[in-house]
């Protein structure tokens, strides 16, 4: 990795081994961090301008050429038009987004703390108050592809299998006031949600975790420089799980809280933003209280799954260098098995999952004999051969808001039932 060298002559090391350092004359007054970053945001417009300009004379050049051809193809064209059957069926009209039928509780959430500072963009993330903000820009579109995605999940799935499916909004939705949300153009993540709920099929359950989440917005639910949540916020949601798939959620304080400090997440490897650097965060996890052992099955460099499982702690011990986000799980792989030593009901998940499920599965093991987890992003395997393989009647599709509305992200998930 190059080395970074800050402007005004302060220096940092990687901030993932510590906090960030420069020297006392490295200061930066606010003013001239925004000056800066907005020089910064201009260039990368200046080039995205270039870009676009390229391409619109590429797609002008396109359709001269195809109008040419079309041009030479219409006198025969329309001598075989004469001779055919005028059509006895109307063209079909385009299909229109449903209209949203579910219903979510209203609740009326906390104000959020605002200072009344303005923002800025720094390489597509947006800081504010020394926090970054990823903008969402789903629509009711991409809400009905995940759904129409979930309902054929669930038909291939079949009747004996429960499936959940769970949406988790991001930091924008809540960790930034709507003055702000308004002005970047950052789409409303209830109304999203609320379409994906509404448009798939009946024989999935929704887990709606927006007013849980809410109604804790001024607490420490999402990392200050990470796009995914802390334990607390996959914890309040967890509890939202319980309630709807019928078990007992284990309280907090019966766990064992431990701390890694000066995390610093995607945004601050992204950018290098002094903002943010100045404003690492702590991840806080929690040893569950019965007696877990976990199998790892990791993906060799050809994208397989293994077939031989790496006997590992639930929580991997972090060194010096290492992604402290891979605490969780031991970061992404394919798939990892949590059996709960002190239950023998025979009662699985399948939590199919992105990011956000990696802190969130260490509280569903307390209440389930086994959890899987299967990142769709690396597995390989069939997920129904796979279900019925190890007697799973119950399967969580997890995903946060962004990969929810990312055609990529659920093409993927569609893999899982090549």
């Amino acid at each position: 990795m190059a080395v970074y060298r800050a402007p005004n002559g302060g220096k940092r090391k990687n901030p993932s081994q510590g906090k960030y350092y420069r020297s006392p004359s490295g200061k930066r007054s606010i003013d001239d961090r925004k000056t800066y970053y907005k020089q910064k945001e201009a260039a990368h417009k200046k080039k995205r301008k270039y870009v676009v300009a390229v391409i619109v004379v590429l797609l002008l050049i396109a359709a001269v050429t195809f109008s040419i051809i079309l041009i030479g193809r219409g006198c025969s064209a329309e001598q075989k038009q004469a001779v055919q059957p005028a059509p006895t069926q109307p063209t079909a009209a385009p299909t229109e987004p449903t209209v949203p039928l579910y219903t979510p509780a209203q609740v009326n959430l906390p104000e959020l703390e605002d200072n009344g500072a303005d923002g800025y963009m720094d390489d597509n993330i947006y800081i504010w108050n020394a926090k970054g903000f990823d903008l969402f820009l789903g629509n009711e579109n991409s809400a009905l592809n995940y759904a129409n995605a979930i309902s054929s999940f669930k038909e291939a799935l079949g009747n004996a299998i429960t499936v959940y499916n769970m949406v988790i909004p991001n930091h924008t939705e809540f960790g930034l006031p709507a003055r702000l949300s308004q002005e970047i153009n950052s789409n409303p993540q209830r109304d999203n949600t609320t379409v994906i709920y509404s448009n798939y099929s009946t024989a999935v359950i929704p887990v709606d975790v927006y007013n849980a989440i809410g109604q804790k917005r001024n607490d420490y639910m999402y990392f200050n420089t990470d796009p995914r949540w802390t334990s607390l916020g996959a914890y309040y949601a967890y509890t939202v799980f319980a309630q709807t798939a019928g078990f007992e959620p284990v309280k907090l304080d019966q766990l064992e809280q431990n701390t890694l400090s000066d995390f610093a997440g995607s945004y601050v490897t992204s950018t290098w933003n002094e903002d943010l650097m100045e404003n690492l965060d702590t991840i806080n996890y929690y040893t569950p209280a019965s007696n877990i052992e976990c199998s790892l099955y990791r993906t060799d460099e050809d994208g397989r799954t293994s077939s031989s499982p790496e006997k590992v702690p639930l929580y991997k011990e972090i060194t010096d260098g290492e992604d402290y986000y891979s605490v969780f799980l031991h970061g992404d792989n394919a798939r990892m098995v949590i059996d709960n030593k002190d239950l023998s009901d025979g009662r699985k998940l399948a939590l199919v999952k992105d990011a956000y499920g990696n802190a969130i599965a260490p509280f569903l093991c307390e209440n389930y004999d086994e959890v899987h987890v299967i990142d769709f992003r690396y597995f390989d395997g069939n997920l129904k051969d796979y279900c019925t393989q190890n007697k799973i009647e119950e399967v969580l599709f997890l995903n946060g808001i962004m990969s929810a509305n990312s055609a990529l992200q659920v093409e993927n998930l569609s893999r899982l039932f090549q």
